[in-house]
């Protein structure tokens, strides 16, 4: 049998493109139809939206607001090894995952100065591997150096790869960050 002469009745040929993209109140000659309409709950529309433009994409909850900003081009936000490092920083500090809020400036023109602070509210900002100008910060910092400004707590240090493989930053770091959270 061959599915040239293939006849279907006027029910399958409804069931089958109901969602049509044609409008069948158009076609000369044919009786309108009126297609289901499945109502969608009010959750899952808002689910479907996309988020708003200025909307910045982080890992972690934040609970501590330190922002952690990097600048990854090949990766949502870091590679493995490159997160694995963060995360022993982080523990060494007394932080974890939960606290910070990890944002990857890359290819991210949301990531500003003001975005930044309205969607994270952040009592300390760690760069690294990212310069506070290019991000529209109004002050500069010296790497290692904790700064203040506005309520807020900088540092910039290199980048997380940089700093796994160069011993006299990972000291110069450990040094900025002691004196950032604390730490004795």
């Amino acid at each position: 049998m061959s599915l040239d002469h293939l006849k279907l009745t006027p029910f399958l040929v409804k069931e089958l493109y109901e969602n049509s993209l044609t409008d069948p109140d158009s076609i000369p000659g044919k009786m309108p139809v009126v297609a289901k309409q499945t109502a969608k709950p009010s959750a899952a529309k808002n689910d479907e939206l996309p988020p708003p433009a200025n909307k910045i994409a982080s890992l972690g909850n934040n609970r501590k607001n330190i922002l952690v900003a990097v600048h990854e081009s090949a990766h949502p936000f870091l590679a493995d090894d490159e997160l694995n490092f963060l995360i022993a920083i982080l523990g060494a500090c007394n932080i974890s995952m939960e606290d910070i809020a990890l944002v990857n400036c890359c290819n991210n023109a949301a990531t500003v100065y003001e975005n930044l602070n309205e969607q994270f509210s952040p009592a300390i900002i760690l760069f690294l591997g990212t310069e506070p100008q290019e991000l529209g910060f109004p002050v500069q910092i010296p790497q290692y150096r904790v700064q203040n400004y506005n309520a807020q707590q900088y540092l910039c240090a290199a980048s997380l790869q940089k700093l796994s493989s160069d011993k006299e930053a990972k000291k110069q770091l450990w040094t900025a960050l002691k004196q950032l959270f604390s730490i004795a």
